[in-house]
């Protein structure tokens, strides 16, 4: 079913086969229903077909969303053509006018952009579940001691909760990204035609507020052939896949016998095939490759649309799919993730031996600075030797009366008073910005956090309302 225009035979078969689209059209099957009867309703509305038979036609449209049509037929080229093929077969006279003033050019992107609008709703409400779990998380542990780490070396003492609540931030903050993509492509190309927009008086606002976009494109040449906005969508998409890969590696390394800060759950977790003494945690590492697979995604559809002369190419046909790839990889992983967090367990006696003198060491530089005057680089160098001492399993009174002599530290310091400025749970009780792990400013952080995942909530909630209302009428359906 090509249409051969000036060329007097047809495509090859295998041709076809090889340039068609029917393979990955099924996601945007519904929106391109959709953008058509969008468009009958605009041919009827400038007075080019009668409105009986209009009628007819988008009756028959939102029969097929009910019972879509095949897209297996290799005579076809693309879902496009299918649809307007049925409608043609039923209300012949409409399916002959599809196209007018409406190409596949322009009928694809709106309808990818109305799916995509779809998508991104989702892995909003996906992103905020498993938002809301690290925070859950969060405020259980907030009192429970953890160490963090720099260079993966013990750094100071903090709490789980702390750690959980740093990716519920990255999370959060990666939502305003999810946001600002959404706002991005609430466009309708519709009514772009071909490439440089179309005779056929079409009122592009009305088309636009039927499929539920705020705004309509303001160049058809731009919007037919340009596909940034996939582009920043798998950007997007990568950065939300950085932040579960960043996780997910810590609760490898922290799940290992040589770590065991953390118990990973049983039923995320696989034993080996020959050694039964395994416990490998298999989810998370899975988890972590799927970073690379969004970046081979990524890089592939910027290659793709890269040197591409202005004007639609088929070439872009071939970005779309990498898009509703990249949306199952992240869903999949934040909805698995989203599973595993609540089922954490923290050793709580490994993780306090863990952040014991000296990973506090700085809480005596502190101490001696704040309340001694002491210059902080010289009450530093004095607790990097108290550091040593300890590690080296020599610190003593009386190697500690050297030590201060030596770095001319002279004030009532003994060593239980040096061990209290160290224990962990007074470290972390210490902490007083803005921000840190003490478990009280954690809490709060976590509540105000709470705040803001309220707000994500009423924003994706009036943004799917919104769409829903504008698209549940184009289906014949109630709101």
């Amino acid at each position: 079913m090509h249409r051969r225009g000036r060329m007097e035979r047809e495509l090859d078969v295998d041709a076809a086969k090889y340039t068609s689209s029917l393979h990955f059209d099924k996601e945007i099957l519904e929106s391109v229903i959709l953008v058509n009867i969008a468009h009958v309703k605009l041919l009827e509305k400038a007075g080019i077909i009668p409105s009986d038979l209009a009628e007819r036609a988008e009756k028959h449209l939102q029969g097929m969303l009910k019972n879509p049509p095949s897209l297996d037929d290799p005579r076809y080229e693309d879902v496009h053509m299918v649809i307007e093929a049925e409608l043609t077969k039923h209300v012949p006279q409409i399916g002959a006018s599809l196209a007018l003033g409406k190409s596949r050019n322009d009928a694809v992107v709106t309808a990818i952009k109305l799916r995509l609008k779809e998508r991104l709703l989702r892995l909003h409400e996906v992103c905020l579940a498993f938002c809301d779990a690290l925070l859950r998380k969060a405020l259980a542990e907030s009192d429970t001691i953890f160490p963090v780490y720099t260079h993966l070396q013990r750094a100071a003492p903090a709490t789980f909760g702390f750690v959980m609540h740093s990716y519920a931030i990255r999370v959060l903050k990666a939502l305003q990204h999810v946001k600002m993509l959404y706002e991005l492509v609430d466009e309708s190309p519709l009514g772009s035609a071909a490439v440089a927009g179309t005779s056929v008086p079409l009122d592009r606002e009305y088309s636009a507020s039927l499929l539920g976009f705020s705004r309509v494109s303001q160049n058809a040449l731009e919007s037919t052939a340009s596909r940034d906005f996939i582009v920043e969508a798998l950007s997007c998409l990568t950065l939300i896949m950085l932040i579960l890969s960043s996780l997910s590696e810590e609760l490898v390394i922290f799940s290992s016998e040589e770590f065991a800060l953390i118990e990973f759950p049983e039923e995320f977790s696989a034993t080996s095939s020959i050694m039964p003494q395994k416990r490998n945690p298999v989810v998370a590492e899975i988890s972590r490759t799927k970073l690379g697979e969004l970046l081979g995604l990524l890089t592939s559809a910027t290659v793709i649309a890269a040197r591409q002369a202005s004007g639609y190419n088929l070439d872009l046909q071939q970005i779309t799919p990498k898009l509703w790839q990249a949306l199952e990889v992240v869903e999949e992983t934040l909805q698995m993730m989203t599973k595993l967090v609540p089922s954490l367990k923290v050793n709580k006696d490994r993780c306090m031996r863990a952040c014991n003198p000296p990973t506090g060491v700085v809480e005596v530089a502190n101490y001696l600075s704040l309340e001694h005057k002491i210059p902080f680089r010289d009450a530093h160098a004095f607790a990097g030797r108290i550091s040593k001492l300890l590690y080296d399993g020599k610190l003593d009174e009386a190697s500690l009366r050297k030590t201060k002599a030596e770095f001319n530290i002279d004030v009532p310091l003994e060593l239980d008073d040096l061990m209290v400025l160290m224990e962990p749970t007074r470290v972390v009780h210490s902490y007083r910005t803005v921000g840190s792990a003490n478990p009280a400013l954690v809490r709060r952080a976590v509540e105000d956090s709470m705040v803001c995942l309220e707000d994500e909530r009423r924003w994706v909630r009036d943004k799917r309302v919104k769409l829903e209302y504008a698209l549940n009428k184009l289906k014949g359906q109630k709101s």
